[in-house]
């Protein structure tokens, strides 16, 4: 069922996507909420999906995700530095699962071209999408 419902809200987001209005530019980043909800049978859980589109050399900040995030690249490459693991990769048309509480550094993979994602995260209720954590 927890499968079913993950696989329903991924679809919807990636349907939803292409008829995006809200916005944020953050450097480097433009950020579209695409849906945020409470997940029925599930207390205290929320999905969170978001659409990134983010420029060449773009790199995150080190940090966690308090919840399970799953990402989806549409186009470009992404690179995720989770600490002590290899670099993880995804091209258009791959995804990524990262486990909560992870430190780690996100990056556009090229130099050259942007790149464009969906992250869908499943976390405890109102918890942000990525949490600072410094060295």
């Amino acid at each position: 069922m927890r499968n079913l419902l993950i696989t329903a809200i991924a679809a919807s987001a990636l349907v939803s996507a292409a008829a995006l209005v809200s916005t944020t530019a953050l450097g480097g980043e433009k950020v579209t909420p695409v849906l945020k909800s409470d997940l029925q049978g599930l207390d205290g859980m929320e999905a969170n999906i978001v659409l990134f589109e983010v420029d060449p050399g773009f790199q995150t900040e080190r940090h966690i995700h308090p919840g399970h995030v799953f990402i989806y690249v549409m186009e470009g490459t992404i690179e995720i530095d989770l600490d002590g693991q290899d670099t993880i990769r995804a091209s258009a048309g791959e995804a990524i699962y990262e486990l909560p509480d992870k430190p780690m550094v996100g990056r556009n993979g090229s130099s050259t071209e942007g790149a464009r994602f969906v992250l869908f995260q499943i976390g405890p209720t109102g918890t942000p999408l990525m949490v600072p954590q410094p060295q």
